[in-house]
């Protein structure tokens, strides 16, 4: 097993397709765009910061998804595809030996459920930090 790498955490924000009420037959949520920022711990600098647009395979990117996200259909199809993205993650940005960091669950949830639909090995270690509960008054 891989030591854990801790000089940098990892911080993941995705878009995915989404519609205005349920997903339409055949289609299903997946990831459009993965924007990623490495923030250096002993620094507290960001010195990566980069955005994966990523082809969706088994959904179109709706009229609302374009609204709320500002993503187009023809932008989200020249993408890359999602093995290749998470390739990337792993090889250029140590994912798998990196704490990651999202704005609560459902980045983390949704590499999981793409992941796991289309057989693509997930890109991230174990170690996932949910911000949201850093903030929370409870």
């Amino acid at each position: 097993m891989a030591r854990l790498r801790l000089d940098r955490v990892l911080v993941v924000d995705v878009e995915a397709t989404c519609w205005d009420g349920p997903a339409p037959e055949g289609m299903e949520s997946e990831i459009i765009e993965i924007g990623l920022c490495e923030l250096d711990v002993a620094t507290g600098e960001r010195p990566v910061r980069r955005s994966l647009m990523v082809r969706p395979e088994r959904s179109t990117v709706s009229p609302f998804c374009t609204e709320l996200t500002t993503i187009t259909p023809e932008q989200a199809a020249a993408g890359i595809g999602f093995a290749e993205a998470c390739e990337i993650l792993r090889d250029e940005h140590g994912a798998g030996h990196r704490v990651w960091a999202s704005w609560g669950e459902y980045d983390r949830a949704q590499f999981t459920r793409q992941s796991s639909a289309t057989n693509i090995r997930y890109p991230f270690g174990t170690r996932h930090l949910n911000v949201k509960n850093l903030t929370s008054t409870r």
